[in-house]
């Protein structure tokens, strides 16, 4: 394997040892789809007791403009879900590092690189993981707490990976 990221078409092989790490990421989604619901539900009951108001003066168009302010909201929650869907998978053994990120329609696209020369550098943003010349960011949906957290042990890992026999 050369020292540098290489992007594979198809998923590598299983590695040949045991893994020293093996972790998926996924964005944070704090609203779950039953308190979704409830806060559509309590949406559109406040928006339809505004519409009846304006109703009952005349102001017919408002009705318009309340049930737009509904669909909108609606939209961006389930733009919102659609990019939750997303996730990286960061595998060390003792023979590479592999991260396989998933894109919101499911596509795969993977990397790997030898843990010999792979190496954790801290960014504001991401977690990222130099090689060669090149880098790989990851974990930049993470906030900032977990994302030390998981840089931290990304380089545990990796140390172990370059101490194994193999």
């Amino acid at each position: 394997m050369t020292p540098r990221w290489e992007k594979l078409p198809s998923p590598p092989q299983a590695p040949t040892g045991a893994l020293f790490m093996d972790a998926v990421l996924r964005p944070n989604r704090s609203l779950s789809v039953k308190a979704f619901t409830l806060l559509i539900a309590v949406f559109v009951a406040l928006n339809a007791a505004i519409g009846v108001m304006f109703a009952l003066q005349g102001a017919y168009p408002v009705l318009a403009f309340l049930a737009l302010d509904v669909v909108l909201v609606i939209v961006a929650f389930r733009i919102n879900y659609r990019d939750g869907r997303a996730q990286e998978r960061v595998q060390v053994a003792a023979d590479r590092v592999h991260v396989v990120r998933r894109s919101v329609k499911g596509a795969d696209a993977h990397w790997v690189v030898n843990p010999a020369w792979a190496r954790v550098e801290g960014e504001d943003s991401a977690v990222r993981i130099a090689a060669g010349g090149r880098h790989l960011d990851v974990a930049a949906f993470l906030s900032p707490e977990e994302r030390a957290a998981f840089a931290a042990a990304l380089e545990a890992a990796i140390r172990k990976a370059r101490a194994a026999p193999g």
